[in-house]
């Protein structure tokens, strides 16, 4: 199995600002920071999915 170290390090890091811009715009407050959100998981799958589309394995 071949593991690009530089892809998943990308993927994080894309995945965290999207997590930060999520708290910035109060998607992700206080109150239902752990709570299940799809609009969290939309935003995630999108990200994931344009790295993806870019910069295919």
């Amino acid at each position: 199995m071949h593991f690009d170290l530089a892809h998943a390090v990308v993927t994080v890091t894309a995945l965290i600002v999207t997590n930060l811009v999520l708290k910035s715009a109060g998607v992700i407050n206080e109150e239902n920071k752990h709570q299940w959100n799809w609009k969290v998981v939309l935003a995630y799958f999108v990200v994931v999915l344009i790295i993806n589309l870019v910069w295919p394995i």
